[in-house]
């Protein structure tokens, strides 16, 4: 499992950001310019990522009976069937990688197509967050300290766990990770501490465009 960084912090800072924006409204229709080209590329890297996922899944398949076949002899009677299986997991391999190398063509057109009008919004739209966020970092270092609170940050273990010990207050959980199926998008989570355990997953996050 891989490992997420997380960051425990004393103020929310959904908050400040929001705040930030009041001053400096995000520009909508860049946004959503954005979002129909993330949602075009979407489409290609997903079936992409599902023919190189099937291959994975086939070779460990195909692993596990080549070890069990190898600690057989040939003439046992189980030794047919395993070898027939995987005779046709081959052949299921071979076809998985026929498909992985058409959705990788599909997926190379659409980047050709999509990405230069996609790095030119994203750089708009990166002149806009330096403008609207330039006092993100003074502000809440102020908040931190004015607090006493100052953040704590982990990550979590082989088994997707982390401990932090939180002094007294109120405290927000910060974290994000990319999206292994859109790398136009990532996943955030910033969870309130309501007791002594917090779960991060599908329900307590959200999948937000990476502009």
């Amino acid at each position: 499992m891989a490992r997420l960084g997380l960051v425990a912090l004393s103020y929310n800072r959904d908050s400040v950001l929001a705040a930030l924006e009041a001053s400096n409204p995000r520009p909508v229709a860049l946004q959503r310019s954005l979002d129909s080209l993330f949602g075009l590329f979407r489409v290609p890297f997903a079936a992409y990522a599902r023919a190189a996922y099937e291959i994975q899944s086939v070779e460990r398949s195909l692993g596990h009976l080549k070890e069990r076949l190898d600690s057989l002899p040939r003439g046992d009677a189980e030794y047919a069937a395993l070898y027939r299986r995987f005779a046709a997991g081959s052949d299921s391999l071979a076809s998985a990688r026929v498909r992985r190398d058409q959705a990788q063509r599909a997926l190379a057109v659409a980047r050709n197509r999509l990405g230069p009008r996609t790095d030119s919004l994203r750089g708009l739209m990166a002149i806009w967050e330096d403008s609207t966020y330039r006092e993100y970092g003074s502000i809440t270092s102020r908040l931190s300290s004015g607090l006493g609170r100052e953040p704590i940050s982990d990550s979590t273990d082989a088994w997707g766990k982390a401990k932090l010990r939180l002094p007294a207050g109120d405290w927000w959980i910060y974290a994000h990770s990319w999206d292994a199926w859109d790398p136009n998008s990532t996943w955030y989570w910033n969870v309130a501490v309501t007791g002594d355990r917090v779960v991060l997953d599908r329900t307590t996050g959200r999948r937000i465009p990476r502009y």
